[in-house]
């Protein structure tokens, strides 16, 4: 704007000038009073045009400077716009390739979808082939468990009424040996004797077989009566009956207080004497017999257990621990019928627990039990 003027002005003083001129040449030197005015008034405008000039050379400089710091910006900015087309460019490619990889999903998903589908058809006809078995399978299992559970009872009522009838004849036996024995020593050589001996040990043996397998039947045909059962009472009633029945022995035993369980009350008192018997039998060789009857800590399921320092037993033979008529030592060492952990796992498992054993040779046995659910 100010050079807009300046040349606006410097166009009005050339025409002035020139005005002045054609005047003066008009007025043939008439006018120097108005000359040296017309001099004095140049030389004022022309300080004033000098002035003018030297603006707008400071006023050049400072575009040149404006143009300059244009300039960079223009550079700069172009820089910044050529790297973020360049950015753009790659983010276009990437979004094209996205747009393919998209579009190729798509089609594998479609794919899947299809296949999924199929799957589902033929799962849901498998699951129907299964409900069908299923039901067909339990259908069957319902009927071969009515078929053994009167088998079952069949068979426990034939083994208690063998049982029973079985029990008379020996007592007959066992009677008659005895008779021969005490009225007839003198008719009687050592070799006859010796037989009656053994005719009544064996009858008093199969008395006790006899007397085992009803306990072993009764274990299973009895009804069950569950209450609160105070197994440290209990427990300590045993070993005093068994300290009682040979109180020449002596032993430590060790008794946890407070132990109780819900369970049938005959049932539980049947499992804690074959186990605190067996126990009580098996440490008759040691000189410091302990017997401990206890419950473990920390078990989701609590399991109590029965633990001595006595005979013990090779854990690879464990599996033959709860069978009928299975045992791991001999008769004349250990005296039994093998019936006892048979009974104590039939009662275990009516309360719905199990029992397992741990042990080792010559170190002593742990036998373990839950009781269900319940508990």
């Amino acid at each position: 704007m100010r050079i807009e003027e300046a040349q606006q002005q410097l166009a009005e003083a050339q025409a002035t000038v020139q005005a002045l001129q054609e005047e003066l040449a008009e007025t043939n030197r008439g006018l120097m009073a108005l000359t040296l005015e017309l001099e004095q008034r140049v030389d004022e405008r022309t300080a004033e045009l000098r002035a003018a000039h030297a603006e707008l050379e400071t006023t050049n400089s400072d575009l040149m400077q404006l143009t300059l710091e244009l300039e960079d910006r223009v550079t700069t900015r172009t820089a910044e716009l050529e790297a973020a087309n360049e950015t753009l460019a790659q983010s276009s490619i990437a979004a094209l390739n996205m747009m393919e990889d998209a579009v190729e999903a798509r089609k594998q998903a479609e794919k899947a979808s299809v296949e999924l589908r199929e799957e589902i058809a033929e799962r849901k006809r498998a699951e129907a082939e299964i409900l069908r078995l299923n039901a067909e399978l339990e259908q069957r299992v319902r009927e071969r468990t009515a078929e053994l559970e009167v088998a079952n009872q069949e068979l426990e009522a034939f083994s208690y009424s063998v049982s029973h009838d079985l029990r008379a004849p020996l007592r007959s036996i066992d009677g008659f040996s005895r008779i021969l024995l005490e009225d007839y020593p003198d008719k009687l050589d050592a070799e006859g004797k010796d037989s009656l001996k053994r005719v009544r040990a064996a009858s008093q043996r199969m008395g006790e077989l006899i007397d085992d397998l009803l306990k072993l039947s009764h274990a299973s045909r009895t009804e069950m009566r569950r209450t609160e059962v105070d197994l440290t009472a209990l427990a300590g009633e045993i070993a005093a009956e068994l300290r009682r029945d040979d109180p020449a022995r002596q032993g430590r035993w060790v008794i946890a207080p407070g132990l109780v369980a819900t369970g049938d009350p005959q049932l539980l008192r049947e499992v804690l004497e074959n186990l605190l018997g067996n126990a009580w039998k098996f440490t008759g060789k040691r000189a410091d017999p302990v017997i401990e009857f206890g419950v473990t800590n920390g078990e989701a399921v609590r399991a109590f257990f029965v633990r001595d320092n006595g005979a013990g037993f090779d854990m690879a033979y464990a599996g033959k621990l709860f069978g009928a008529f299975q045992r791991l030592h001999a008769t004349a060492d250990f005296p039994g019928t093998g019936i006892g952990l048979a009974t104590v796992q039939r009662i275990i498992h009516r309360h719905g627990g199990r029992v397992w054993a741990e042990g080792a040779v010559g170190q002593g046995a742990t036998f373990y039990f839950t009781l269900g659910a319940q508990e």
